[in-house]
């Protein structure tokens, strides 16, 4: 059970600590602006529909029929709704995709977005000039020493300060 809470509590940590970012794309009459965008990692993207009947596909290409070897394939149901697709891209690389409604590729509806690995979060573990009253876990539970993991440390002038301990 600890070991499960622990995992969550660091999954949490991690999640927050990345800070996920919600991109726009419209959509429209041949085209998708912006037509190239740059994100990391963990965050999302919905592409808007501007006007008419379109889609977003990250499997095949539509103007030479191979496939566009992007990390991962995906690919919308055409619709003339606004809200046309969400995505959140998990994994990092280089990825094209087009519309595969009628001709709308081949007439510059295409796209690519690029996505970033999230940089690792540097974590300052430089000694501190104040002198530690007490060294805390996640749940609460007051610890003499911690190898590795979360914990928050309280000092004398009431300042708490949270580390997450790599080793």
């Amino acid at each position: 059970m600890k070991k499960l809470l622990f995992t969550i509590v660091i999954s949490f940590l991690i999640f927050n600590l990345s800070g996920q970012t919600s991109h726009t794309i419209n959509s429209g009459d041949f085209y998708y602006a912006p037509q190239i965008l740059t994100i990391d990692v963990g965050d999302d993207v919905s592409w808007i529909n501007d006007g008419g009947f379109h889609n977003v596909n990250f499997d095949i290409n539509s103007i030479t029929g191979s496939s566009f070897s992007n990390p991962e394939s995906f690919s919308s149901t055409p619709t003339n709704d606004v809200e046309m697709y969400t995505h959140i891209f998990t994994f990092p690389g280089i990825y094209e995709y087009d519309c595969s409604v009628g001709s709308h590729a081949a007439n510059g509806m295409i796209g690519t977005i690029t996505v970033n690995s999230i940089p690792a979060t540097v974590v300052n573990l430089a000694v501190s000039d104040k002198s530690k009253f007490k060294i805390y876990n996640m749940l609460g539970y007051e610890v003499s020493a911690i190898n590795c993991g979360p914990i928050i440390y309280k000092y004398e002038d009431g300042t708490v300060e949270k580390r997450i301990i790599i080793k």
